[in-house]
C-alpha cells in the first residue's frame, strides 16, 4: 500500500500524477487562499481534482461544499460523504463506525483527532483491502501524529500543536477545554504572517491565560509584535527558544505550556529540547 499526502490543494499538486484507487478529502479550511481560491467552494473544487472515475472519493468534511459533489459527478467518482454514506458516534470510552457494509462498535478512542481516524477508516473500508478487524482496532489504538495535540510531559503539562489556521485552532481549543481544569495555560506562539493570525488567535484567546510571543525566521515569519497587536497583552521575545524557556521558567507544576502557531514553532522547541538532552548526556 502507498499513501500519498497532497502538498497543496489537489488538482495541480504533483501527487495528482498518480491515479489513486481511493481519494480522500479530510476537511476544507480557508488556508492557502492565494493559490486555491478565496472561499470554501473554490478550495473544494481544487481539492476534488484528485478524484478518479469509478473510484471511491471519501469526504470527511461535515459541511461539504457543493463543488465537491459537482466534481464527483463530472469525473464519475464514487462519492462517500460523512454523515450521509458513513458516520461515527463517540462515547466517553469508545466509538462506533457505520457505513454501507455495517457497523464496527466498541472501537478504542484514537490518539489522533477523532474525525481523522473515522475518515481513515472510511477510506480503508472503501479500498476493499482484506484487513483483519483486530488489526484495525490495534491500528486505531496505536496510531500517533507528532505535533497534533501531542502531550509530551506532565508537571507542568506540555502540549505541542502545529495549529496555524482558524479551523485547526477551533479543534485545539475544543481539545483543551476537554482536559480536566488545572492551573493556567501558557502559550508559546510563533506564526507566519501570511496566515489568518487574527482568526487563529480569536479561538485560542478563550483558553490561554498568558502569551509568550516569538518571531519566526525567514521572509514569511510574523514578528512577535505583530502577534501582540492581535492579542492586546502578552510577552515578547527575540526567538522561539527564549519564549519557550521563559514559559517553562514561569510554569508551575499544575500549569499547561502550549506550543503552537506553526510547524516551525513546534520544530524549534523540539530542537531546543533535543539539544538539551544531548548536552546533558
Amino acid at each position: 500500500m502507498v499513501i500519498l499526502e497532497v502538498g497543496l490543494g489537489g488538482r495541480l499538486d504533483a501527487t495528482n500524477i498518480v491515479d489513486a484507487d481511493v481519494a480522500v478529502i479530510t476537511s476544507i479550511a480557508l488556508d492557502h487562499t492565494d493559490w486555491l481560491g478565496p472561499d470554501r467552494e473554490s478550495i473544494g473544487r481544487e481539492k476534488a481534482g484528485i478524484f478518479r472515475a469509478e473510484k471511491p472519493a471519501i469526504v470527511g468534511e461535515p459541511e461539504m461544499p457543493a463543488t465537491i459533489a459537482d466534481v464527483a459527478q463530472e469525473t464519475g467518482a464514487l462519492l462517500r460523504r460523512r454523515g450521509v454514506d458513513w458516520r461515527y458516534e463517540v462515547t466517553a470510552t469508545h466509538w462506533a463506525f457505520t457505513d454501507g457494509d455495517g457497523t464496527l462498535a466498541g472501537l478504542p478512542l484514537p490518539q489522533v483527532p477523532q474525525p481523522n481516524a473515522a475518515t481513515a477508516l472510511a477510506a480503508l473500508r472503501a479500498s476493499r483491502l482484506n484487513i483483519d478487524e483486530q488489526a484495525i482496532r490495534d491500528g486505531i489504538a496505536q496510531a500517533t501524529l507528532p505535533g497534533r495535540f501531542q502531550i509530551v510531559s506532565e508537571s507542568p503539562r506540555v502540549i505541542f500543536d502545529v495549529a496555524h489556521n482558524p479551523h485547526a485552532a477551533e479543534y485545539l481549543t475544543g481539545r483543551l477545554k476537554m482536559l480536566p481544569k488545572r492551573g493556567r495555560v501558557l502559550a508559546v506562539i510563533g506564526m507566519l504572517h501570511d496566515k489568518d493570525i487574527a482568526g487563529t488567535l480569536a479561538w485560542l484567546k478563550s483558553v490561554v491565560d498568558d502569551w509568550y510571543c516569538a518571531p519566526l525566521e525567514g521572509p514569511r515569519g510574523a514578528t512577535a509584535e505583530q502577534l501582540l497587536e492581535h492579542l492586546g497583552k502578552g510577552n515578547v521575545y527575540d526567538s522561539v527558544a527564549q519564549a519557550w524557556q521563559a514559559a517553562i521558567d514561569a510554569a508551575q507544576p499544575e500549569d499547561t505550556v502550549l506550543v503552537c502557531g506553526s510547524f516551525h514553532t513546534v520544530a524549534h522547541v523540539m530542537e531546543v529540547i533535543d539539544a538539551g538532552r544531548i548536552g546533558g548526556e
